[in-house]
């Protein structure tokens, strides 16, 4: 991992939660906070977004080796499972205030996207493709792999 949190080889699906974000509510209308190491385990290093998804379309389905991510639905709707090859694990995010953590090494997609829906995505690392797991079995191979190495 690339801050503070477990290391990557040891993160499974239970390490995925919500983290429920700072509101400052005001009748000119809302605001949510996102504090690099405060309101997130981890320095953040890029924000990109997803938008414009079609209707059944999937995002995702990767994992990656040392990036940690943080998902928001900024509006609209959508779904992530999460896998850490044993185990899987969907969460539905449907409002702006609240954001899925992902660490390394968990499989991620994102489906049911609902119509003009935006993924915020907040991550701890520039875009390195070498970081990447874009294969599922590769991916499940390198973690039995990795556990069969700790001491």
């Amino acid at each position: 991992m690339t801050s503070g949190g477990r290391a990557g080889r040891d993160s499974t699906v239970a390490d995925c939660r919500v983290i429920e974000l700072r509101r400052i509510t005001d009748q000119r209308g809302n605001l949510t906070v996102v504090e690099a190491e405060d309101t997130i385990p981890f320095r953040i290093a890029r924000v990109y977004w997803l938008y414009d998804v079609p209707g059944g379309a999937s995002r995702a389905g990767h994992a990656h080796r040392e990036l940690e991510q943080f998902l928001v639905a900024a509006t609209g709707s959508f779904t992530v499972t999460v896998d850490d090859g044993s185990e899987r694990r969907s969460f539905f995010l449907n409002r702006s205030y609240y954001g899925l953590y992902v660490p390394a090494l968990i499989w991620r997609e994102v489906v049911d996207f609902s119509s003009g829906s935006v993924c915020l995505s907040i991550v701890s690392a520039h875009y390195d493709e070498s970081d990447y797991f874009r294969d599922y079995d590769e991916f499940v191979a390198f973690r039995d792999s990795d556990a069969r190495s700790l001491p």
